[in-house]
């Protein structure tokens, strides 16, 4: 009796196993036609790909804000006048380097699954009836972007040296002369650090806090805006390497705080120039240092 409990289990977990395999090799042949019918405006493969009652729409991502904003909804009409006009347009392609299908989870009747492609990422929804799965919803991102290996990363961020404070109306000052012998020594302590590059907002007294050291290093300076910055996009630009930035008492806990992706560090004392913050970020790890250097 045991013998034939075992047999029995054995077999239906065959069953199971067969029909699972058999699921999910449907569901990577739709997910394939699906891209196809994009990449070579084929309306055929389309039509084996989506349901009649498809819902689809997705975010793309604003190069200049580095936001994502809603891009315009698609049915099954709008995705058929679509790629037939790719094809009416030759707008097609024949990509196989940005193609890939994942099944994410497979239900009685529906399914998961995730496609990246030349344009983005969708997640999709499926269904299955009369043994055929299909697209019933999508939503999306994009463009394509290449996924970046995280190398080490160190990041060392200060505040601009002494400025003039004689004229209050004048919001541009140059250093006085304790502050450029502030900017000498960040230079003469930093001396052992190889930048590759040295960023500073554009103002008189962070450039003549970062020349000396960008000078050092053979590098000319780079400029950002605080009030504009994506910190993503600057630590994907900045990977691998090894930076000085130069702010403001305001701006340079938050640039260290926007690094690590936690509210640590408050706003430096107008009297405080000697904040020294040292950012580490490598693949399994951010660390943060605050050194005082007088």
């Amino acid at each position: 009796m045991k013998s034939f409990l075992t047999a029995l289990l054995l077999m239906l977990s065959i069953s199971i196993y067969a029909q699972n395999t058999s699921d999910k090799t449907q569901i990577e042949t739709t997910l394939n036609n699906y891209i196809d019918a994009f990449y070579k405006g084929d309306t055929t493969k389309l039509k084996l790909a989506i349901k009649p009652r498809l819902n689809k729409f997705g975010y793309w991502k604003n190069k200049e804000s580095g936001n994502y904003e809603y891009y315009a909804h698609m049915s099954y009409e709008t995705a058929m006048e679509f790629v037939q006009k790719m094809k009416d347009e030759g707008k097609t392609r024949d990509e196989n380097k940005i193609r890939n299908v994942e099944v994410l989870d497979i239900g009685n009747h529906v399914a998961s699954a995730k496609v990246t492609a030349a344009w983005g990422i969708d997640y999709v929804q499926l269904s299955k009836d009369n043994g055929q799965w299909m697209i019933e919803q999508v939503i999306w991102e994009g463009p394509y972007e290449k996924a970046i290996t995280q190398k080490t990363s160190t990041y060392y961020l200060i505040r601009h040296a002494e400025k003039d404070q004689s004229d209050k109306s004048n919001r541009n000052p140059h250093l006085t002369e304790k502050g450029i012998e502030r900017a000498k020594n960040w230079s003469n302590i930093l001396k052992d650090v190889k930048f590759n590059a040295v960023y500073s907002t554009d103002y008189h007294r962070t450039k003549e806090t970062a020349t000396p050291t960008a000078s050092a290093n053979n590098l000319e300076l780079k400029f950002y805006d605080p009030r504009n910055m994506n910190i993503e996009n600057f630590k994907k630009d900045t990977n691998g390497k090894t930076v000085l930035i130069v702010g403001h008492s305001n701006t340079t806990p938050i640039f260290t705080n926007g690094l690590i992706g936690e509210k640590k560090y408050k706003m430096i004392d107008e009297s405080n120039n000697a904040n020294l913050y040292i950012v580490t970020i490598s693949k399994d790890s951010k660390t943060s240092t605050l050194l005082k250097v007088d």
